[in-house]
């Protein structure tokens, strides 16, 4: 007998039979995967482009702010040492809390670096600027560690299949 309080509510007891279905049946797994690595392909496509799009404009502000070619490389350094280091913060709040919680994180501060380049472009100022992409680079970390979302659903024998699919088909046929 239940204690108070310890029923299953029905929309609990909906949930446990909505993954059932997926645990017993390979063909609703298959589907699942398929539709999980073409979310992850798309998304691989317009973040690529998002990302590889706000660096170049970032460095661009850099060059007009500073009003020189000089300190061009110094955008894409911040942003890159950024991303390494979100890259090992993304990757331990995915181990402690899982991956949807730490790519959501990754993604969210490379939100917030996005805004912040936008800010400094409107204020303009350099030393947020520089700031905001330090952050953005959080973005990119968290762009290449979710190509690894679609191998979750793969079977041992096919994990693979997946990475290969989106690290080396030519970028239109993504």
């Amino acid at each position: 007998m239940k204690t108070k309080g310890t029923e299953d509510s029905p929309k609990e007891a909906g949930q446990v039979n909505k993954y059932q279905e997926y645990i017993d049946s390979s063909e609703k797994q298959q589907q699942l995967y398929r539709r999980t690595l073409i979310i992850v392909v798309i998304s691989q496509i317009f973040g690529g482009a998002g990302l590889a799009a706000g660096i170049t404009v970032g460095a661009l502000l850099a060059q007009d702010m500073l009003g020189t070619d000089s300190f061009a490389g110094i955008p894409a350094a911040l942003f890159t040492l950024g991303s390494a280091g979100a890259a090992f913060l993304v990757g331990r709040l995915s181990q402690r809390f899982g991956r949807r919680f730490g790519l959501a994180l990754g993604f969210l501060a490379g939100g917030i670096g996005a805004i912040g380049v936008v800010i400094a472009a409107l204020i303009n100022s350099i030393f947020f600027l520089l700031f905001s992409l330090f952050i953005y680079g959080a973005g990119t970390a968290t762009n290449l560690q979710a190509r690894y979302a679609g191998t979750d659903l793969a079977k041992s024998t096919s994990v693979l299949q997946p990475l290969v699919s989106l690290w080396f088909r030519p970028p239109l046929e993504r």
